[in-house]
């Protein structure tokens, strides 16, 4: 527990203790009010009886109440000694608070520093490789045009082997639920708003993370927009994917991609009628991945034609939904496998504070697949 807090909850018994004291300080106070008034009531009394034995009465009562102020009046003064301590106590717990409330805000301000400096020295660090990078390009650049002007010359040059094969994704997104308004404004200015998924959002996000990857010209993305199941079709045909992405809106049923005809209903897609979309042609994907709500639910459908399959077990939200694509492909193409990008990009979830989306992830591979070993992109050595 931090000392401030520790400090207030002592501040806070004080203030109790002390109203406590002050009660029992009025009672005794009018204890010995009420005891003194008694006292001289019967000590007029004997003085004015003419009767001996009432007049020693009459004495007597009014020394026991004498006797019950002067108890009274004592146990006042003791009170008021508790109280004067117990005050004193809660002005030092106060300077005492006041100063650790300056310690603790030192502390968060070193952090908040220390944070800054370290970002600072993160950012001159990418800007340094940046500019390393952009030099050599440069210096090649030049190179080349110099050889360009070169007489030509014959060249004994040793045959390599090809290149590895670029990592073919065909990224599909569809917002079909998406609703924006327009409100102009009496002083000509407008603003838009509306409820819609942050597809595109998510799809630029993982290009830049490919654009800092360490083997980005080995990963090609095809994104195609508000995409039909007869988008999916060509694409398959046309770009011939090792990878098929799909962001958007799902249920444990199937995916909803846009209507042929432009309406906002979208079309139901169901995962075997997918499963039958993903066979019909002479190379199916490698991997298939939805990043949508309850899409996992169909990952055992997709088995059936695909060797792995990755879903969300339940409903994700779009940061979590953006921040794992993109973490999951900058890891694909930084040549790690399919289950340590998995990881990193959980881990990424975790450290934007999304820990019940972290949860969501899952994949599904056949029997003979090894998701620790399987890797898409292979650079050459």
């Amino acid at each position: 527990m931090a000392r401030t807090e520790t400090l207030r909850r002592e501040i806070a018994s004080l203030d109790n203790k002390i109203g406590t004291l002050k009660k029992d300080l009025g009672k005794q106070m009018d204890a010995a009010t009420r005891a003194s008034t008694a006292a001289s009531r019967k000590q007029s009394e004997a003085s004015r009886t003419t009767s001996n034995s009432t007049r020693r009465m009459a004495e007597s009562a009014a020394e026991r109440e004498a006797k019950k102020a002067a108890l009274a009046t004592k146990k006042e003064g003791e009170i008021r000694a508790k109280i004067a301590d117990a005050e004193r106590s809660l002005s030092q717990k106060h300077s005492s608070l006041a100063s650790a409330e300056r310690d603790e805000q030192r502390a968060r301000d070193r952090e908040a520093a220390s944070r800054a400096a370290k970002e600072r020295s993160a950012q001159q660090a990418r800007d340094r490789e940046t500019k390393k990078r952009q030099s050599q390009e440069k210096a090649h650049a030049r190179e080349v045009a110099r050889l360009s002007q070169l007489p030509p010359q014959i060249r004994y040059v040793t045959v390599q082997p090809p290149s590895p094969e670029r990592l073919r994704v065909l990224y599909l997104t569809a917002n079909p639920h998406a609703v924006e308004t327009t409100l102009e404004h009496p002083d000509g200015t407008s603003e838009t708003s509306g409820t819609w998924l942050r597809v595109d959002r998510e799809v630029r996000a993982v290009r830049q993370e490919l654009k800092a990857s360490r083997w980005r010209d080995l990963v090609e993305v095809e994104h195609l927009p508000a995409a039909t199941s007869q988008d999916l079709t060509s694409g398959l045909n046309y770009y011939r994917p090792h990878v098929v992405h799909f962001s958007g809106h799902a249920s444990s049923l199937g995916l909803l991609f846009e209507n042929e005809e432009g309406s906002q209903d979208g079309s139901d897609v169901t995962f075997d009628l997918l499963a039958r979309i993903l066979d019909a042609t002479d190379e199916p994907p490698r991997l298939v991945v939805l990043n949508a709500c309850e899409s996992f639910a169909g990952a055992e459908s997709l088995l059936r034609t695909v060797p792995t399959a990755i879903g969300m077990s339940a409903s994700i939200t779009d940061l979590a939904a953006i921040t794992f694509a993109a973490k999951f492909y900058a890891a694909i193409a930084s040549a790690q496998s399919v289950a340590t990008a998995i990881e990193q990009a959980k881990i990424a979830m975790l450290n934007a504070s999304l820990v019940s989306d972290s949860k969501l992830p899952q994949v599904l591979a056949r029997d003979d697949v090894e998701l620790a070993s399987l890797k898409l992109v292979k650079p050459s050595q």
